[in-house]
């Protein structure tokens, strides 16, 4: 039987998956060292425990909930008491007053941003995707998928790591729709200021673009909080808003999050698609990520544990010869290695010789007019716990 597949499929499944050679370096490492000897800055999947409030919510829910059947039957946008609560923490947070019509509850940040170029971007017209470069995947092959043209934003040291719009050609931002933006960025760690932001704004507007803030990482922050999108004048006609609980309550083994949008054309396509592909995220789920956004003392503890990692690995990084970029925020590190070194081969060394585990920059980020922005660099996340990370220093020297 010949199976047919969609063409544009291919380019995903047939690129190879970033994390294959860490893998294969880890598991040499592994034959190597004893047991638990590894630091492993490698995946970016925070190692704090679910919030108690959180878990204490879901475990009761799971007996009160236990006949309420499909999500969807409740609502399948999501609970009204989860919207009215994501309402409450984004008013008290960013000063932006939400409806809760203007709310849909998310499968987390992934699995939306992977899809809305599907439902915005029209392959045949030549339309494009705008895509930092380095960023989070699902925003590449989400844009493959839907058949979209990508043009990638190199973020460098000469950029000060932030998109530069005034880059693209004039014949390509006409034929854009769609712009990703993450700040705090990962793996940068960069956050955008109000001009920045405005300056981004009144480009889309003046483009016709569709802005997909992807606000996964706004409340983990080293000094200034960051701004939502949704702060800056403009930006509600043409922005979509993603945030998750993956990373503000270290809910990834529960993947919760929410969509908004103040432009009824942006939520209305994507409301309809969702209440037709999916059955809403399970209710004892959203019953947690209520309990997580009516506490804010979980998530300034888990800020507090990142600034002190990163107060620890920061010196140690800089006597070692790294030349690591201070983040603004997120828990990524984006480090630049010695003079002489490419990204893959010092990973390697640093894990084989040191039993460190990092990724090499090149990984996540796509060669573009001749450039891979993330060569030359490492990816620390800062996931394992403060005594790990000091055991890693103290091998550094």
């Amino acid at each position: 039987m010949k199976i047919n597949i969609n063409p544009n499929v291919h380019p995903i499944i047939r690129a190879p998956y970033p994390f294959d050679e860490v893998r294969k370096n880890l598991q040499m490492a592994r034959e190597k060292f004893p047991q638990d000897y590894i630091v492993d800055f490698g995946v970016g999947d925070p190692t704090e425990p679910v919030p108690k409030i959180v878990r204490r919510k879901i475990t009761d829910a799971i007996e009160i909930r236990k006949s309420s059947g499909y999500p969807s039957s409740l609502d399948p946008l999501g609970h009204p008491e989860l919207k009215v609560q994501i309402s409450n923490w984004f008013l008290k947070r960013f000063g932006v007053k939400i409806e809760l019509d203007f709310i849909t509850v998310t499968y987390g940040a992934k699995y939306t941003s992977f899809h809305l170029p599907l439902y915005f971007i029209n392959p045949k017209a030549g339309e494009y995707c705008l895509i930092p470069n380095p960023g989070y995947p699902p925003y590449t092959d989400g844009a493959l998928l839907s058949g979209a043209s990508i043009y990638y934003l190199n973020l460098t040291e000469e950029n000060n790591f932030e998109i530069d719009l005034e880059v693209v050609p004039e014949e390509i931002a006409k034929k854009s729709k769609l712009l990703f933006l993450n700040s705090p960025h990962s793996p940068t760690g960069r956050s955008y200021s109000y001009k920045r932001l405005e300056g981004i704004v009144k480009y889309c507007l003046k483009n016709e673009i569709i802005i997909v803030s992807d606000e996964c990482y706004s409340e983990l922050y080293f000094n200034k909080p960051p701004l939502s999108i949704f702060n800056i004048a403009g930006a509600k006609e043409c922005s979509i808003v993603l945030n998750s609980l993956s990373k503000r309550s270290a809910m990834t083994s529960l993947v919760i999050g929410f969509f908004a949008s103040f432009n009824p054309e942006l939520r209305g396509v994507f409301n309809s698609i969702s209440s037709k592909s999916t059955q809403g995220v399970a209710n004892i789920i959203q019953d947690g990520g209520k309990a997580a956004y009516s506490d804010e003392t979980h998530v300034e503890k888990m800020r507090e544990s990142y600034k002190e990692k990163l107060s620890i690995l920061l010196p140690a990084l800089k006597r070692y010869g790294f030349n690591p970029i201070e983040p603004d925020g997120t828990f990524f590190l984006w480090v630049k290695v010695p003079v002489g070194e490419t990204s893959m081969d010092f990973s390697k060394k640093l894990l084989l010789e040191k039993g460190i585990n990092t990724v090499p920059g090149n990984l996540i980020s796509h060669e573009f007019q001749g450039v891979n922005p993330g060569s030359g660099f490492l990816r620390f996340a800062l996931v394992p716990g403060v005594d790990d990370v000091r055991k890693a220093t103290q091998r550094l020297g």
